[in-house]
């Protein structure tokens, strides 16, 4: 189920600053809705596979998302996560 505020959020993300937990939460609601209305499966794993799969780019060496707003780089992240599984 998606979560309703970011206090909801696992543990392990609440070690991060609030913008990090504020853009984790988004990811994996925005993730969740968007299975959601293509009649997904495994909506949960997906959700948390994105959510995660974005922190982990967001702090790879090198990355540079300065240019972009945070939610152009997390939608094209998402897309490119979503890509994957469907393929």
């Amino acid at each position: 189920m998606p979560y309703t505020s970011v206090e909801d959020i696992p543990e392990y993300v609440k070690n991060y600053s609030p913008k990090i937990q504020r853009q984790w939460f988004y990811v994996f609601n925005s993730t969740w809705k968007k299975i959601t209305n293509e009649n997904g499966k495994d909506i949960e794993k997906r959700a948390f596979q994105a959510a995660n799969s974005v922190l982990k780019k967001r702090f790879s060496k090198g990355q540079n998302i300065s240019q972009e707003s945070h939610r152009d780089y997390f939608n094209q992240m998402l897309d490119k996560f979503l890509g994957r599984l469907e393929g």
